[in-house]
């Protein structure tokens, strides 16, 4: 059964993560996504740890593409990738605005060799703007789109860096919701375009916050938006446990006199209005500390409360939702094998089909691993041609040491 984008070929320009992500997904839902990589590589490969030389952060969002390497400098690259464009439906990038036009592979060169392709460009602050040509990392963005600010004042704490990568990660999932609809559009116009998304704009969007923020309000009482009043708790055999719970609200407040057992708690004259809970929380909340002591997990510290709207959730490692009955019923990781055996354990997709498959494919390139076979099979050149273009310095690759050991 083919999988929905099976007949879509993807050239992917995009390295270390939000055009990575992108394109990962793309392959996910079975296009046949080609990495051009420059003779410098994906600066994440580099990263550690390493499985058998391969970085498990590049095998994150590289799985199942295959790769070319090309110098996209040299007057032989570019006439080989605007031949390639003339087989692609697509082509993503996330350089800062300029460089495609310094390498003479603006929207208008390549519409003019395809006329349906479609280019997704990721960048910092989008194009056509006075901070179009800054440069951006995730961390650089969290900070001035007000998400390292909310997250310190909210926590009441030192502004301090997340280790995820937020904006990056967000700003893949928006590019991929922009080509599906520039490709959807294509069926009916018959014409490709050109679509860029900016990280700073797609992390204001995936802030939940954000138009609360922009009132310039932060009510101290009532039922907020945000998840920082849901307490993380010690059980009574010290694993954390995440509980749904506002206990300076009327109904929390309920919860716990009732939970607690604690006599006089609801008269208590420091937890009198929602207002005194507020001023109080820290006291109100190491009851419920103590109160969650007894239990030695979450499903029975959640029974106990009995209310369906609370919700007592275990904190986990990443490995130990891994190794969870749901996380094997649902397939929720794959195994890439990096070439001889060895694995890499990444994040399925998450979305699940009813007529027709998709998903990661468990493979992963190393840099030019592909060479050959790609610009055979899309467009025909032979191995004299081939050798041609490595004897320039327009082919390059570097397998890993095992591989050229083995052959």
């Amino acid at each position: 059964m083919n999988a929905p984008l099976s007949d879509i070929i993807v050239l992917d320009l995009t390295r270390a993560l939000a055009g990575p992500i992108c394109s990962r997904l793309l392959s996910d839902l079975g296009a046949r996504v080609i990495k051009i990589e420059p003779p410098d590589g994906d600066l994440t490969r580099s990263l550690v740890p390493r499985v058998d030389g391969q970085s498990p952060y590049f095998v994150q969002y590289n799985a199942g593409k295959e790769c070319v390497s090309i110098d996209l400098a040299t007057k032989g690259g570019r006439d080989l990738f605007l031949e390639m464009v003339t087989r692609a439906d697509m082509v993503l990038e996330n350089y800062r605005p300029k460089v495609m036009s310094r390498l003479g592979l603006t929207y208008e060169v390549l519409s003019k060799v395809n006329p349906r392709v479609i280019l997704g460009s990721i960048s910092g602050w989008g194009h056509g703007n006075s901070r179009s040509n800054q440069g951006a990392f995730a961390s650089a963005i969290h900070a001035e789109a007000g998400l390292t600010e909310m997250v310190a004042r909210r926590r009441e704490e030192q502004p301090r860096n997340d280790p995820m990568s937020h904006s990056d990660t967000c700003t893949g999932l928006h590019a991929l919701g922009a080509v599906l609809a520039a490709l959807y559009m294509r069926e009916r116009t018959g014409k490709g375009q050109a679509v860029e998304i900016s990280m700073a704009e797609s992390t204001l969007m995936v802030n939940d916050l954000a138009a609360i923020e922009m009132t310039g309000e932060d009510p101290m009482v009532g039922f907020k938006g945000g998840q920082n009043w849901s307490p993380v708790l010690q059980l009574g055999n010290g694993r954390y446990v995440n509980v749904t719970l506002d206990i300076t609200t009327a109904d929390g407040f309920k919860i716990l006199c009732r939970v607690s057992k604690i006599n006089g708690l609801s008269s208590d004259a420091r937890f009198a209005a929602i207002e005194d809970r507020v001023q109080n929380r820290d006291q109100l909340t190491a009851i419920f500390a103590q109160y969650a002591t007894q239990f030695d997990s979450a499903e029975e510290l959640e029974a106990d409360i009995g209310v369906s709207a609370v919700l007592a959730s275990e904190v986990k490692s990443v490995p130990e939702l891994a190794a969870t009955n749901w996380a094997e019923e649902r397939g929720a990781f794959v195994n890439v094998d990096t070439g001889r055996g060895k694995v890499v354990k990444v994040p399925q997709s998450p979305w699940r089909f009813s007529d027709t498959t998709a998903g990661v494919k468990p493979t992963i390139a190393y840099r030019g691993e592909n060479n050959r076979t790609t610009l055979q099979q899309l467009l025909g050149l032979t191995n004299d041609a081939i050798d041609s273009l490595e004897a320039d310095g327009v082919l390059s690759s570097r397998p890993p040491s095992w591989h050229e050991s083995a052959s």
